[in-house]
């Protein structure tokens, strides 16, 4: 089965997306906005391409 490929920074902005709805939550926009980008960066570019 073929995985599905997603355009290129997709998951960098599902990263800031959700670390902004968590800062926003939690009255804290700078850390999690930042830990967002972060998480998305690891996510978009720490997955083996072939």
């Amino acid at each position: 089965m073929e995985k599905m490929k997603t355009k290129k920074g997709f998951k960098l902005g599902i990263g800031i997306i959700l670390g902004t709805i968590v800062g926003y939550l939690t009255s804290n926009m700078q850390l999690w906005f930042v830990l967002g980008i972060a998480i998305g960066a690891a996510l978009e570019y720490g997955t083996k391409k072939k």
